[in-house]
């Protein structure tokens, strides 16, 4: 059953067809390319669509499908039963800011892993910048963007871009933005430059048609040749003020990075060892590369400088008690206790006092 249609007049027959096909089995894509449907047939095809949306996983109506806010109201409508949608392209529906808030709604409020999404050509202002920047930051029910197409709204100035850059900073899953047919001038190349250098994610970046200059050239080649970004591929085609050579330079540079990210990424590490089945030949290669461990002694200061000691041992002689000498005021503090006490004892009488059975000890009592 055909599930894209580019360019054609679709009949009552066909819608219908296509509606018995989407509630018969899971219908995981459908699209649609500047295509002319009647009103009533969308209807129908809405109503199909939201009986049966838990299959769905990538829409695309894309210029001129759901132009009118008829329409529009019933899609976003429809969107609420998709839970599984990754994929979303609206380019070229003149979407303007009040649209898109109705848009953004829908999505964060039932299309948890929407990673894909695509806005561009439409009718976007600074004022569509903050719900842009909620579907791309991840949170706890929602995974986040890793694919942003913002082309061709030229309605965002520097302002709206600075926010979107932020967001885009912070976000750990962005992986491809277009940008291209946007009017970019030096002061937003400069942060679009800080942009690649502090993202972790960003390969892909198309910049074709937005003004550039060549001091942006000149900006992106230094980022690319002095700093390891992870950028692979970036489009700069239709910017006439930079220099051919420049943009040589910048593609061959981000070959030359692209082509060692893919070699270092994809090759085992027996790619880098010797081709040998015998382990005990690379174990001895290894050995041989490997210089013997020196340990270096500390070297001991000279005792040149320094002043030699002298030791004097003094000579000692063996004297008797008697040799010793008492100090003088020693001597007399021992005559006046001894003066002392023989005044007291003269003072104090003498009684004899039976001491047991042996006979008498003299004792003496203050009277």
């Amino acid at each position: 059953m055909q599930t894209t249609f580019i360019e054609e007049n679709i009949n009552h027959e066909q819608i219908e067809d296509l509606c018995k096909f989407i509630e018969s089995q899971p219908c995981k894509s459908l699209e649609f390319r500047r295509c002319k449907i009647l009103d009533s047939d969308f209807d129908e095809l809405m109503k199909s669509l939201s009986k049966n949306g838990e299959s769905i996983v990538s829409l695309i109506f894309n210029i001129q499908m759901i132009k009118e806010k008829k329409r529009f109201k019933r899609f976003t409508q429809m969107l609420s039963h998709c839970p599984n949608l990754i994929n979303l392209r609206v380019h070229g529906n003149d979407i303007d800011d009040d649209m898109f808030t109705q848009l953004v709604l829908s999505l964060n409020e039932n299309c948890y892993q929407l990673s894909s999404l695509d806005v561009g050509d439409n009718k976007l202002t600074n004022k569509s910048m903050s719900n842009i920047c909620s579907l791309i930051v991840p949170d706890e029910n929602k995974t986040g963007l890793e694919e942003l197409i913002l082309s061709a709204n030229q309605l965002i100035t520097n302002a709206g871009w600075t926010e979107l850059f932020f967001s885009i900073a912070f976000s750990s899953r962005i992986r491809r933005l277009s940008f291209d047919y946007n009017i970019f001038d030096n002061s937003t190349a400069a942060m679009l430059s800080m942009l690649i250098a502090s993202s972790r994610t960003l390969t892909y970046l198309d910049l074709e048609c937005c003004s550039l200059t060549e001091f942006a050239g000149k900006l992106f080649l230094a980022l690319f040749t002095k700093y390891p970004v992870k950028l692979e591929e970036i489009c700069l085609d239709q910017n006439p003020l930079i220099l051919d050579s420049t943009r040589t330079l910048i593609n061959e540079c981000l070959g030359l990075k692209s082509r060692s990210n893919s070699i270092s990424s994809h090759q085992p590490l027996s790619y880098y060892l010797p081709i040998d089945d015998d382990a005990s030949t690379i174990a001895s290669a290894i050995s041989e590369k490997l210089s013997p461990v020196k340990l270096r002694r500390k070297k001991r200061r000279s005792n040149m400088n320094r002043s030699p000691r002298v030791v004097i041992k003094e000579e000692t002689k063996p004297f008797t008690l008697n040799e010793i000498k008492i100090p003088k005021k020693r001597a007399e503090i021992r005559n006046k206790e001894n003066k002392e006490e023989e005044y007291i004892e003269e003072l104090l009488p003498i009684e004899p006092e039976s001491y047991g059975t042996v006979g008498r000890l003299p004792s003496w009592h203050r009277l």
